[in-house]
């Protein structure tokens, strides 16, 4: 647990474990002064989560900063070692994170963590998933859904579907349809995908851990892309049974889907105070507040189901074409956090008034008849304004 100097932003923090830290900067090709430039950090603002932490994007995109909690930052102190071993064994889901310090000027503590979303976007569809009635819609077709939970102390919320908001509407029906999504890729990519996800859930029910989500990313390209973007020639020429991202595959006509997914917010640990959330939450149905072991045999399952193939595969380049892996996107602060949170930053009003969806194939997803709609438990999801969520999603069985 040796701390060690270490300068972030210009200032010199204490650096928790990076021996161990300094193994996966290097297997990435991370310098060691990666965050040293004050230039180089974006603002840090909410990051949506229940706990109100902080969160900052590096002015490329490339890394988040999060801020921690006393809970996640012993949780990451204790787990270190094994989560290092875990990674390295190339057949892991978690997300990478190169660094954890805490800033002396204000006795904070932060980890640091690669952006998985190396695309700009816009997203097609972006979920925060957790196989329970906590999975979240964050972004369709570029905009933002605005998060608007139902709270205890929200009484005007608990009169019936009729006292609620547009906003709430949308996200409430966000969530719904986040539940029953089926991933659609190619087989060989969701045989790599269970078999990781069987490995990290078994590591994390073994350290404690539970109410992780898969964070999954679906961004839309041309074929023209496909040939000259770095990133998509690098993920092409993977050797077999390496899983890298973004997952490609074909979709009628010239476009090519990207699928990034992987695991995150895994810091939470089975504490006598989650016990007491569980018995508070005993009239709550699938809920996230279940002890490790279980949480995860469902995370397991869902996705097991609920992640299917079929997909074309995208034609694979030769060996003898990989390179190493390409610097990633550069853009605004604004658009990487507009591309990740988990919560909006700026509220997009327009999506109240009706969120475009892609074509519908094979008849689902046709738009019903215009005007407001209730937040269905069933059948198509819509956004008001008689346009809707189904072409972006199959329901699952």
């Amino acid at each position: 647990m040796a701390d060690t100097a270490f300068r972030v932003a210009g200032c010199e923090v204490r650096a928790w474990n990076d021996e161990a830290w300094r193994q996966v900067r290097v297997r990435d090709g991370v310098p060691d002064n990666f965050l040293a430039d004050p230039s180089r950090m974006g603002t840090f603002k909410a990051g949506g989560g229940k706990g109100g932490d902080l969160m900052a994007f590096t002015v490329d995109g490339k890394f988040i900063i999060k801020e921690l909690n006393k809970g996640d930052h012993e949780a990451l102190l204790r787990i270190t070692s094994s989560y290092v071993e875990r990674v390295f064994t190339g057949k892991s889901l978690l997300c990478t994170f190169y660094l954890h310090y805490t800033d002396p000027t204000t006795d904070k503590t932060y980890m640091v963590m690669r952006n998985l979303l190396a695309h700009k976007g816009p997203y097609v569809g972006l979920y925060d998933l957790k196989g329970c009635a906590d999975d979240k819609t964050l972004e369709v077709n570029g905009r933002k859904v605005k998060a608007v939970n139902k709270r205890i102390w929200h009484l005007h919320m608990w009169g019936g579907e009729c006292c609620w908001t547009e906003d709430r509407v949308t996200y409430y029906q966000g969530k719904v349809a986040a539940r029953r999504l089926a991933i659609t890729v190619t087989d060989e990519q969701r045989e790599a995908i269970v078999e990781r996800l069987k490995l990290d859930t078994a590591w994390l029910a073994a350290n404690s851990l539970m109410d992780y989500s898969l964070l999954l990313g679906m961004c839309r390209v041309s074929r023209a892309e496909l040939q000259s973007d770095p990133l998509l020639l690098w993920a092409r020429s993977a050797p077999p049974g390496e899983l890298r991202q973004p997952l490609l595959h074909l979709e009628n006509g010239n476009d090519v889907m990207l699928v990034y997914v992987g695991i995150i917010d895994f810091l939470q640990t089975w504490t006598s105070g989650k016990r007491v959330a569980q018995c508070l939450k005993v009239m709550e149905r699938n809920k996230a507040t279940i002890p490790p072991t279980p949480y995860g045999q469902r995370f397991l399952e869902h996705f097991s189901r609920n992640i299917r193939g079929g997909a074309k595969a995208v034609e694979a380049l030769p060996e003898e074409a990989d390179e190493a892996q390409p610097e990633l996107y550069v853009r605004a602060v604004s658009e990487a956090v507009s591309y990740y949170s988990c919560h909006s930053f700026e509220e997009l009003r327009e999506l109240s008034n009706g969120i475009d969806s892609p074509p519908a194939v094979n008849g689902v997803g046709k738009s019903p008849s215009s005007g407001r709609h209730k937040a269905a438990r069933g059948g198509t999801f819509c956004f008001g304004g008689g346009r809707c969520f189904g072409g972006l999603w199959r329901a699952a069985a």
